[in-house]
């Protein structure tokens, strides 16, 4: 693979300061700027000062393919398609799903990863067994993600129980292990890292839809056209198959998000 050329700098938003890591800055090029919650298992998360995961490198890649040096900007997710459409960053990518809501009002990248949703509870919780079980617990979800639009959705089908909003999936873990809640709604992939990684949690059930993830961009930036093209020459030459092998340990399927070239931008529900 083409090796990580990039000039990365992690701006903490609640201080306005920014740490850089990596090589020193190229001022020659411009920089982008990408909003992510830098808190997701095999995806955006930290090790030790620096950041790693499939999804970053993936993104920072392709930026540095089209031109561009990035500045990494650590949000929760509740807040990332404001400040995208405030200006005060010019990409979101924070394994954002690609819903047809979003893509009425945003442009988007085509897909590099997909994932289910799925709701977990507490290995040791006997009173749960099945989604029924659930009516008069306290469900913990992430706000403004499609986890809570699952959430909702089985509220509608199995509740009444209370959904309880977090703004990151550190504190609902937390929670969730100490019994302040009963359950609660993450990316399937995401489960089972936890699960894999902690024990003491399993999954009650999953949905049955196949998201789709991308990198979004405010509407008309060309951006997005020049991100999917890097994109494009990635999945080409097996850089996205690499950086998915090494960091969810097996090869990704044929025709799968990661290596599908899309001959047109991708159109959810089509």
């Amino acid at each position: 693979m083409h090796h990580l050329k990039r000039t990365v700098a992690l701006l903490a938003v609640a201080l306005m300061a920014t740490f850089g890591t990596g090589q020193a800055q190229n001022d020659d090029r411009p920089v982008v700027r990408v909003a992510s919650n830098v808190s997701i298992p095999l995806r955006i998360y930290f090790e030790g000062q620096e950041i790693r995961g499939y999804e970053y490198e993936v993104y920072s890649e392709a930026l540095n393919r089209a031109g561009y040096d990035v500045e990494v900007v650590d949000v929760s997710f509740s807040g990332i398609f404001a400040g995208l459409q405030a200006e005060q960053w010019d990409v979101a990518a924070s394994n954002i799903f690609i819903t047809e809501e979003r893509h009425a009002e945003m442009d988007h990248s085509d897909p590099y990863l997909s994932a289910f949703d799925a709701i977990i509870i507490r290995d040791d919780d006997d009173s749960i067994g099945e989604l029924a079980d659930l009516q008069g617990k306290v469900v913990g979800t992430e706000v403004g993600t499609t986890q809570a639009a699952y959430a909702d959705a089985l509220l509608a089908e199995y509740g009444p129980f209370e959904i309880r909003g977090f703004e990151d999936v550190e504190t609902q873990m937390l929670d969730l292990e100490i019994g302040r809640i009963d359950a609660l709604t993450l990316g399937y992939p995401t489960a089972v890292q936890y699960i894999a990684d902690r024990g003491l949690f399993e999954i009650l059930a999953r949905n049955d839809a196949s998201f789709m993830i991308g990198a979004f961009f405010r509407q008309g930036d060309p951006l997005r056209d020049e991100f999917n093209a890097a994109l494009n020459e990635m999945k080409e030459d097996g850089t996205t198959a690499e950086i998915f092998e090494r960091y969810f340990g097996e090869a990704p399927e044929a025709g799968t998000a990661p290596v599908h070239v899309f001959e047109e931008p991708y159109v959810p529900g089509q």
